[in-house]
């Protein structure tokens, strides 16, 4: 393969892999933001109750035990259930 055409492949699959994680990360805002109805950056365990999945497992996302799950602690727990299905390596 020809350097330049592997250079271009390289740099493809750099967009494609950050293009992706940008829109991960933009769903993840807009979930949060769609469950985060006082809009003030914080899920409370009520407005995480709509969400079984983060009131089955509010001791675990909330990281720093202060009764609410801020935005980089629901993003890291989405990160982590998007790594738990991703399916097995062949």
């Amino acid at each position: 393969m020809k350097r330049s055409t592997m250079i271009k492949l390289l740099g493809f699959s750099a967009f494609t892999l950050l293009s992706a994680a940008t829109y991960a990360g933009n769903m993840d805002t807009a979930q949060f933001g769609t469950l985060d109805q006082n809009q003030d950056g914080q899920l409370t365990a009520e407005e995480a109750a709509k969400d079984v999945s983060l009131s089955e497992n509010w001791t675990t996302i909330d990281k720093d035990a202060n009764g609410a799950i801020d935005q980089a602690e629901f993003s890291a727990f989405e990160s982590m259930q998007m790594q738990e299905n991703k399916p097995a390596a062949e």
